[in-house]
This record gives structure tokens, sequence and C-alpha cells, in this order.
């Protein structure tokens, strides 16, 4: 199991501000490198894409439960995976974010996907903290 969490954020925005955009999975085109994603789809509860030219990715929504959203992988997906996304306020206008996942994946598979699938996320992180601050 590859157990992946990203750096914490800070998001100059509401914590249900936060819940919204991440909430709705056509927002997720904007968290990704534009370079490294190809053949986007989404709709408010998937995104569908390939990644690098090497993988297609299904994300679907499974739930929000009060400050997380859980994202899941769909059949697509070369390996199964869970990512929790976790807002906590801090004051009226301002919170901390951080990424979290479990791959399912082999020993190997996990040394050559573990440093990329971090940097990925952390970049997303900074991402969602650009997406909501300009709002």
């Amino acid at each position: 199991m590859l157990k992946i969490k990203s750096d914490q954020f800070t998001v100059n925005g509401k914590q249900s501000d936060c819940i919204e955009f991440l909430s709705d999975l056509n927002n997720y085109k904007n968290l990704f490198p534009k370079d490294k994603i190809k053949n986007w789809k989404s709709e408010k509860d998937y995104c569908e894409f390939n990644l690098q030219n090497a993988y297609t990715l299904k994300i679907l929504k499974k739930s929000v439960v009060e400050n997380i959203v859980f994202l899941e992988s769909g059949e697509k997906s070369p390996f199964t995976f869970e990512i929790k996304i976790e807002i906590n306020e801090k004051s009226k206008n301002i919170c901390t974010a951080h990424i979290e996942s479990e791959a399912n994946v082999s020993a190997l598979l996990k040394t050559i996907i573990g440093k990329p699938l971090n940097e990925l996320f952390n970049h997303m992180a900074s991402k969602i903290e650009e997406s909501i601050s300009k709002d």
C-alpha cells in the first residue's frame, strides 16, 4: 500500500467555499499540470483523463462529510486508490488543507510512482489555494 500526504497549505477563503469547489470534479481540471493531462472529461461527480500519455485515470466522488472530500478510483484506473482532501477552518476567511491518498500498488510501482505522486499532490494543493484565493 502506497500512502502519500501533501504538504499542508493555507487558503484565503471560507471553508464552505473550499468544500464547494472540491465537491465539483469539473474544477479538478485546473488542479493538474496542464502539460501532463490529455483527453479531459468530467461532470460534477467524476473526472477522467490521460496522465502523461501513460495512464487513463478515472476519479469518482465517493462522499463529502463535513470538512472532508472523499474520492476513489474508477474502473479505468490502472490501480485502486482513495483520496481524502481535508479542509480545516482556522478563522472566518482562512483555512488549511491537505491531500492524502492510499493506493493499492505493487512494491515496484510504489518506488516508481511514489515521488511523482507526492509532487502531483503538492502541485494540486497549490492550485487549490490559487483557485479559491483568487475568487
